[in-house]
């Protein structure tokens, strides 16, 4: 049974060609979700650390730089 099968895989490439594009659009498609999510967790642990800070601390650091 294999062996017909690898005949029809040697004469018709198509279906290899289908699994290979659909192999390599759901990892580009994974890659985009991973990179989303990895910005996604960097800008919340910004936006947290910003939101922690001392509004005091800010204002002296800004009179010792003579900014305000």
């Amino acid at each position: 049974m294999s062996s017909l099968l690898l005949a029809l895989a040697r004469e018709n490439p198509w279906p290899g060609i289908a699994v290979a594009s659909l192999n390599l659009i759901v990892a580009v498609s994974l890659v985009g979700v991973s990179l989303l999510l990895g910005l996604t967790i960097s800008v919340l642990a910004w936006v947290h650390a910003l939101a922690e800070r001392e509004p005091a601390l800010v204002r002296h650091a800004a009179n010792r730089r003579g900014l305000a």
